[in-house]
């Protein structure tokens, strides 16, 4: 097992375990009412307004707005993308 599996497979559990607790937060939230609402973690709700309050300056509103999206995206979402990614490359250049 490469280095990029190993990566790749540790991404992978980190987002399951992340989508497992939002859901059973989401679970036992609900209570005795019928409502489940389900959060999604992002970065923004991690980090404190001033390490991404950088992004609100950038003076090409394309850019900005592709590093706003990047920012509030699940992070369960990014997790698995980047699982994705380095079995990907564990698949192209991996050990043979």
């Amino acid at each position: 097992m490469s280095i990029f599996s190993a990566i790749g497979i540790i991404l992978l559990a980190a987002a399951f375990i992340l989508f497992g607790y939002q859901g059973l937060s989401a679970f036992l939230e609900m209570g005795s009412s019928d409502k489940f609402v389900y959060d999604n973690i992002s970065i923004a709700d991690i980090l404190d307004e001033k390490y991404y309050s950088w992004i609100h300056d950038i003076p090409y509103v394309a850019i900005q707005g592709i590093a706003e999206t990047i920012v509030n995206a699940p992070l369960a979402l990014w997790l698995l993308c980047g699982a994705v990614f380095f079995l990907l490359i564990h698949a192209f250049k991996g050990d043979r």
